[in-house]
């Protein structure tokens, strides 16, 4: 199944988050028949996230959402990696290295970033709302409904390489004590939050795959606490 793909991606991803930060804790985890999550903290990763909502057997349809932010005084790209993946057609993946303090700190997880995805094009690509463009970098990864074996692997080897440059990056960073900078990061954080939870798009789909509204709209402020 293409799922088995992405399932091995989020297995992957999970143990990376657990090599780096220990085991998972849920503190404001809200449990659904359908819907898992791990949370991750660290010294240096103030949360990274991984939500899973398995509807393989209801809906023949599996939805991942990854997100990792840095604490304030390592201020770092934010990575994000979200996937909606039916039996036989990934329906949308959406991958970025999002800027924080453009200009100010040169990141090695976002150069490294730009590498991997520089030479993938999407065979179908989709329109970013304005939302959208208001807070995710040029390169972002944009893959409309695809099968094709060789963009479904390359999505999740970029997962996979991205992921370990940030987490590589983060480990060896030294603390930032500069206001501005910090000041600067925990804005694009806000900004970031604020733009994500105005995709209605996302919402919709995880209402039409059986979560409640109500359940979802407090969920969306989990996913984006910031």
């Amino acid at each position: 199944m293409l799922w088995d793909k992405f399932i091995e991606l989020e297995g992957y991803m999970s143990t990376m988050m657990e090599g780096f930060c220990g085991f998972p804790t849920n503190p404001r985890q809200q449990d659904h028949p359908s819907h898992t999550n791990k949370f991750y903290r660290s010294d240096k990763v103030d949360l990274a996230h991984i939500s899973v909502i398995d509807m393989r057997e209801e809906k023949k349809m599996w939805m991942m959402h990854v997100a990792c932010y840095a604490k304030p005084n390592y201020p770092m790209p934010i990575f994000g990696f979200d996937v909606i993946v039916g039996k036989n057609k990934v329906t949308g993946c959406f991958h970025d290295m999002s800027p924080t303090v453009k200009h100010l700190l040169d990141s090695t997880a976002e150069s490294e970033f730009k590498k991997t995805v520089g030479p993938f094009v999407p065979k179908r690509e989709r329109e970013l709302p304005q939302w959208a463009k208001e807070i995710f970098s040029d390169n972002m990864v944009v893959a409309g409904a695809t099968n094709e074996p060789r963009e479904i692997e390359n999505l999740c080897h970029m997962g996979r390489e991205n992921m370990f440059s940030w987490f590589s990056e983060i480990e060896v960073r030294e603390p930032v004590y500069m206001p501005n900078i910090v000041q600067t990061y925990n804005a694009a954080l806000t900004k970031y939050c604020d733009n994500q939870l105005k995709n209605t798009n996302s919402k919709n789909v995880m209402i039409s795959l059986g979560l409640e509204e109500d359940y979802v709209t407090r969920f969306k402020r989990i996913q984006f606490p910031y």
